[in-house]
């Protein structure tokens, strides 16, 4: 009888130790770098210390996380995963096809996913992206549809589980894409939603809110913010979004908010590495507003740093060189150049090749011989053909593009950011995914649990053990 008792109250101490350390993480971030894979950070860093004279090795505040680990991401049809595969990985703990949203291989089941079993469990749920709120890695979140370009559907889906905020970009196409189908935001406003949509409503914005889609002022038509490295004037960043997130839907109980950087992606499929660089720190600067949460909280809050996969094959270094120090004078994001020239070619046709030089040096440093960014004959040429073909052919650039698409029109701005990523050491393997497993960084209650190798499938399970759900 006392035999019993003791193994009994042995089980009964170990169920209470169990579920004390399941459930003690309170507030949980996960932080998605879209297409950030290990030389991404390493690069942004290699930037930074460029400010000064000296090699060293000062990181981003996610490298000072005391685990550091690794992920693999293949998904259930290749090994080099899309991102929505890899967020339905990350979101549900079950692999699937490239290119479905929250569903099985065979798009007969809807996984449930971590935003609805938190909720189930009584924590408030955030979703922010820096990108549309309908993007593949975002809507993994929150839909299930059998394609990631059902935009539509997914943002008609979006206000059936009562997510408490949502923060970010728009919709991609919030009336269908003919624009002659029941509106998106319509349908969250009949569900509850209120749209805050401008600086005064997104200012007014306040603990216990509830149903709040969060949408930045200032962003280009398509519906994702601006890039990072062209500090438009008035535009909210993810770090703000972030911030107003934790001030809407702290509480007592807790809370689970996923925050994408989601244009670290689009600047890699379009190898243009300094506007990647300024969206990593600007996803770094989001990480920041957790942390300073976290250093109230140590013990309740838990923050993670990953990937969905890494986008553009990057490596640092060629040749051995490295001059992570020209990547400076390039102040102007690729898109916005395309703009700029755009506009030029409507005013100015007629504009000369020595004018453009002008201006790619100005924005991009090529062609000024005091900082050691000399032209020669073959980059000149290359600057050249793509002036030809941009100003003297007939295929336009299309500056607002999706930034998938391909085109045979390699612009005079790409051109520029190809020369001089190549002249600071930085080299791209294309212009998509790799399928190199990616970083895990993390920090407070639980981060043990991240501190060996594992697969993105097992993400949600670890956060939904450490949470008790």
């Amino acid at each position: 009888m006392i035999k019993n008792l003791i193994i009994i109250s042995i089980a009964f101490f170990c169920a209470i130790g169990y579920s004390q350390t399941t459930q003690n993480a309170k507030y949980v971030f996960l932080f998605i770098g879209d297409g950030m894979g290990a030389n991404q950070v390493y690069a942004t860093e290699m930037f930074l210390n460029a400010k000064s004279n000296e090699i060293k090795a000062d990181k981003l505040l996610m490298s000072s996380f005391p685990v550091n680990s690794n992920m693999t991401n293949y998904s259930a049809s290749s090994y080099v995963t899309t991102s929505c595969a890899a967020a339905t990985a990350m979101s549900t703990g079950f692999k699937t096809n490239n290119g479905i949203i929250g569903k099985s291989p065979d798009k007969k089941i809807a996984y449930e996913n971590i935003s609805q079993k938190a909720k189930k469990a009584g924590f408030k749920v955030g979703i922010l992206s820096s990108v549309m709120i309908d993007h593949a890695t975002p809507a993994s979140f929150y839909a299930h549809q059998d394609s990631r370009n059902m935009y539509y559907e997914i943002s008609m889906e979006l206000p059936n589980y009562n997510i408490d905020y949502f923060g970010g970009g728009g919709f991609h196409h919030p009336k269908g894409k003919k624009g002659d189908q029941p509106d998106s935001f319509e349908n969250a406003i009949k569900k509850g939603y209120t749209i805050a949509d401008s600086h005064k409503e997104f200012n007014k914005l306040k603990n216990g809110d509830e149903k709040i889609i969060a949408i930045n002022p200032e962003m280009y038509p398509s519906g994702e913010f601006y890039w990072a490295i062209d500090k438009k004037e008035g535009a909210l960043s993810l770090a703000d979004f972030t911030k107003k997130g934790i001030e809407v839907i702290d509480n007592d109980k807790g809370f689970f908010m996923m925050v994408e950087g989601g244009k670290i992606d689009w600047a890699c499929h379009g190898n243009d590495g300094v506007s990647m660089v300024h969206e990593v720190l600007a996803f770094n600067d989001a990480i920041k507003e957790a942390f300073e949460f976290y250093k109230k909280r140590p013990d309740e809050t838990l923050i993670i740093v990953t990937a969905d996969h890494e986008t553009g094959a990057l490596s640092t270094g060629i040749n051995y060189v490295t001059n992570p120090e020209l990547l400076k004078y390039q102040i102007i994001s690729v898109q916005e150049f395309k703009r700029k020239m755009t506009e030029l070619k409507n005013t100015d046709p007629q504009v000369s090749f020595n004018t453009i030089l002008d201006l790619v040096q100005a924005d991009f440093g090529l062609g000024n011989n005091d900082i050691g960014l000399f032209l020669d004959d073959k980059e000149l040429a290359l600057l050249k053909s793509a002036y030809n073909k941009q100003f003297k052919g007939n295929k336009n650039v299309n500056a607002d593009a999706d930034y998938l698409s391909k085109t045979e029109v390699k612009s005079i701005g790409e051109t520029a950011a190809y020369i001089l990523n190549k002249k600071a050491g930085i080299s791209w393997g294309s212009g998509d995914h790799s399928g190199t497993p990616i970083p895990v960084k993390v920090i407070g209650k639980g981060q043990e649990e991240f501190s060996e190798y594992f697969d993105n499938t097992d993400l949600s399970k670890k956060i939904e053990k450490l949470m008790g759900i």
